[in-house]
Order: C-alpha cells, then structure tokens, then sequence
C-alpha cells in the first residue's frame, strides 16, 4: 500500500485548544472585543474518586477543569482553566517548548492594536517587517494580529 493510500490519517483541523487562567475573561475578550461568537459549549471535568483525569488529560488525578469554545467563521477556538496541585501558573514564552500563540487575520490592524493597547494586562508589541503585532493577554495567551 502507497503512503497515498494508507487509511486512518487527519482530515481536517476540528478545533485549537489553549489552557488559560480565567477562561470567564478569554471569552468576554474574544466576544466582545474581536467579534466571535460564543458557541454555548461549556462543560466541567472533574473525577473526585478515580483516575479517569489522569488517564484521559495526563493531569493530577484531582484537576478540575473547565471549557468553553468561541468561533469565528468555521473555525473554533477551545479555553480550557484547570486548577489542578502542583501547575504551573506560568505561561510559556514565545521561545519556550509549548508555546503557542493564535494568528487572527483582522480588518484594520492599526485600530485593533491601538483598542487593545488601552485595555488593562494588555501589552500590543512593535510590528515585525511584515506588519505583523504580537499581543500578550492578562489570561495567559499571546496573539498575533495580521492585517
């Protein structure tokens, strides 16, 4: 069999997923501030007794987590805030393994920027050669904003 025709390969991306600290305040954010829609998909995870945490999220077996996902578009966003013993509570650097950022085309890059800029825990960065402004958020997530 060709590398063309094995089965059980991806077929498309259903979701992104980022681990912040106050998931109530990313939502607001992107709702409210950058126009998505709140998909009304909110759950907590929480095993008092097993190890269904660990066996499922490689979490501590006592982690309770909750989510929530926002969409723009077809595409979906997934906020997940986990308390959890023992977790970090610092957010990975642009050059840290795990770091991570979501890339949001936008109609007037100035104007974004310059809104963001004036929001509390906000820090809007100088664009790159290509125009390019990373933004870091008061809940843990970078963004970069692309005209």
């Amino acid at each position: 069999m060709s590398d063309n025709q094995k089965s059980g390969k991806a077929v498309a991306v259903d979701h992104v997923g980022y681990v912040v600290n106050d998931l109530d305040a990313a939502v607001a954010f992107f709702i409210n501030e950058l126009g998505f829609r709140d998909l009304d998909r909110r759950a907590v995870m929480r095993d008092d007794e097993g190890y269904s945490m660990t066996a499922r999220f490689d979490v501590n077996p006592r982690a309770v987590g909750r989510y929530a996902f926002i969409g723009i578009g077809d595409d979906k966003v997934e906020f997940l805030e986990w308390e959890a013993p023992n977790r970090s509570k610092t957010a990975p650097r642009n050059s840290d393994l795990g770091g991570r950022h979501l890339a949001l085309k936008v109609d007037d890059l100035d104007a974004v920027a310059a809104r963001l800029a004036r929001l509390d825990g906000f820090t809007v960065r100088e664009p790159n050669e290509r125009g390019f402004r990373y933004v870091t958020t008061p809940f843990g997530l970078e963004i970069q904003l692309i005209p």
